[in-house]
């Protein structure tokens, strides 16, 4: 049985915009962003919409998906892990911490380890669904580390609810545990995408994590009535 995910595109007047996949600094300047503790808030409006509209990366304050509120106060919310990419992998973003500091790779790491001891790893997972252009954005809605894109929320519904795993526990998503996370995807239509991640044991600098290496387990229930209404077309 060949495997096909979901992709199921939504139902919006803007079916025939175009995307660019990722953010460029305007006149050589890069988009300043302020490490708050719990993410990286961009304050200036026009900085903000060129992060959302290139990429979708963010979300808004008050708003679902990009700042759309209408407040001039309304500022974008950054992830960590896609601050961390638009910053150091791109050098599209500079972060500074609330004393105005700039931050560096090891510096912004450290913090990051603080919200999230398992960081590192997301990370490394993060860059790797970017590698294969899917669009990122938050799964805990659906107790999950990522949900993914095909190009845009905007036009398409998340394909996968994806699962980063380590080797610390990987006895914990067995078959009980995996299994009500996969009844919790497939309600709104999305298959579980486990990612088990081996990062190199120290991460210093960005191409460190070129060493993690990350295997993908598709997580679908056999379904035999579609099975044999797909062997009848």
């Amino acid at each position: 049985m060949q495997f096909s995910f979901p992709c199921k595109r939504k139902r919006c007047s803007n079916k025939n915009v175009n995307f660019t996949p990722f953010p460029s600094c305007v006149d050589g300047e890069r988009h300043q962003g302020r490490f708050t503790g719990l993410s990286v808030e961009i304050i200036d409006p026009d900085q903000a919409k060129s992060l959302y509209d290139s990429g979708c990366f963010g979300k808004g304050s008050k708003s679902r998906g990009g700042p759309a509120s209408g407040d001039e106060d309304e500022t974008l919310l950054l992830g960590l892990e896609e601050s961390c990419f638009l910053a150091y992998y791109l050098n599209t973003l500079e972060i500074s911490d609330l004393a105005g500091s700039s931050m560096d790779f090891q510096a912004f790491i450290e913090a990051a380890q603080q919200l999230n001891e398992r960081f590192v790893e997301s990370l490394a997972c993060y860059l790797c669904l970017k590698s294969k252009n899917w669009v990122i954005k938050s799964g805990i809605k659906f107790g999950g580390d990522f949900l993914i894109y095909k190009q845009s929320p905007r036009l398409y519904h998340a394909s996968f609810l994806v699962i980063v795993q380590t080797t610390c526990d990987a006895d914990y998503y067995q078959s009980k545990n995996l299994k009500g996370v996969q009844r919790v995807a497939e309600t709104s239509d999305k298959d579980v995408l486990l990612l088990t991640v081996y990062p190199p044991k120290d991460v210093a600098h960005p191409r460190d994590l070129q060493a993690t290496t990350v295997t993908e387990t598709i997580v679908r229930r056999f379904n035999y009535l579609t099975f044999v209404q797909s062997k009848q077309q």
